[in-house]
């Protein structure tokens, strides 16, 4: 009975052994994982965070206030009141791949995750495009001093000229 005892003590500690050797691997496999997920979420997050403070109205508030100190640098341009407005947000920009073929172009958005964590790899924000800006200044009556101010907003800011309006203010 003695040596039935050994028997049983060994096979239970070799079962241990087993049991320990496998949640280690186990650990070793899914902790690596786990912990990779964790990161990429707090990355996420934190990157979520950041773009969620991007403001269009604050971007239109920055643009005016750009656009009004160029303006005043213009020869014979006093005081300057401008007013942006945009098309829009911010817009997600996805990589994505192209592949041309008999067929034609195709693009996919390219994917990082597996399963149903699966997610398009976001770049990057586009900032939202300015559709009109009013000008309105001392000196903004003089038809020369207009089209300067237009040609200048328009080269700068990518806004067709056609879509810029300048006039004189009060005094």
């Amino acid at each position: 009975m003695n040596n039935e005892n050994k028997k049983s003590k060994n096979s239970g500690k070799i079962i241990l052994i087993i049991l320990g050797a496998a949640l280690g691997l186990f650990l070793l496999v899914f902790g690596s994982y786990a912990e990779k997920s964790d990161s990429d979420a707090e990355s996420e997050k934190a990157q979520s965070i950041e773009y969620s403070s991007l403001d269009a109205d604050e971007y239109a508030r920055e643009t005016e206030g750009r656009i009004a100190r160029l303006c005043e640098k213009v020869s014979g341009v006093g005081s300057v009141n401008v007013s942006v407005t945009l098309d829009g947000g911010y817009n997600a920009v996805y990589a994505q791949n192209s592949q041309s073929g008999s067929s034609g172009y195709k693009n996919e958005f390219v994917l990082t995750g597996n399963g149903s964590s699966e997610k398009a790899l976001l770049i990057g924000y586009s900032a939202p495009r300015i559709s009109g800006v009013g000008i309105v200044c001392s000196g903004g009556g003089d038809s020369e001093t207009k089209k300067e101010i237009i040609a200048l907003v328009s080269a700068a800011f990518g806004v067709s000229s056609n879509k810029i309006y300048v006039t004189e203010g009060k005094n």
